[in-house]
């Protein structure tokens, strides 16, 4: 049986990560469902592939993404969640619950000057549709003010990081994420909105859909 794909999208400092692990807990909760949490970073955590790669942690992910074109950026982020989607489905699972998606990484790369069409025709031809696609919204200003640190990637590779540059370049990135979010009719949620609450309207909105 093909596993259902949800996915929760959003800016960085959304809550995503956050949200993911609260819904795949409150699904297995009920028995109906079991789950994989699909993210970026799979390579480096799963014990398949821990070990192997040349990087051990994501702070030197973000040092080699700074040297990068667009594209390649894309090409190996793409790559990166390409794996991790192969890796989530040897779990058996039965729905697959995916964090950002390529979405929230082409439209950073759109921010960093990248082609829009170039890459949404690389992601479109990769990755298939979510059955169901979350798109938590948050200002920049707000999103900055969750964030303990900053990446390089994030912030527009500024070579001062902080909340200025943080903002600047998320006000691109989001305008980007919203264009292709009403381009794809994903489901907005306010990302202010309490966590619990949040939690179970993408929980509710998941039972329908079975």
């Amino acid at each position: 049986m093909t596993a259902k794909l949800i996915c929760v999208t959003g800016p960085d400092g959304s809550g995503k990560t956050t949200q993911i692990g609260r819904i795949a807990e409150l699904l297995e909760r009920g028995g109906k469902h079991t789950i994989a949490p699909v993210t970026i970073w799979d390579l480096l955590l799963d014990p398949s592939s821990k070990g192997k790669l040349i990087f051990n942690e994501p702070a030197q992910v973000d040092r080699y993404l700074s040297i990068l074109h667009p594209t390649s950026r894309a090409l190996f982020l793409y790559h990166c969640f390409h794996e991790a989607m192969e890796l989530g489905k040897k779990r058996g699972a039965n729905v697959l619950l995916i964090n950002a998606y390529w979405y929230k990484y082409y439209a950073t790369e759109v921010a960093h000057g990248g082609d829009k069409q170039t890459l949404r025709k690389l992601a479109e031809d990769i990755f298939p549709a979510p059955d169901l696609t979350f798109h938590l919204k948050i200002a920049p200003e707000q999103a900055f003010g969750r964030k303990e640190r900053l990446s390089g990637y994030e912030s527009g590779f500024a070579k001062n990081r902080n909340e200025a540059a943080f903002v600047a370049f998320q006000r691109t990135a989001h305008a980007v994420l919203d264009e292709l979010a009403a381009d794809l009719h994903w489901i907005p949620l306010d990302a202010r909105e309490p966590v619990a609450r949040l939690t179970e309207t993408i929980a509710q909105a998941i039972a329908k859909g079975d």
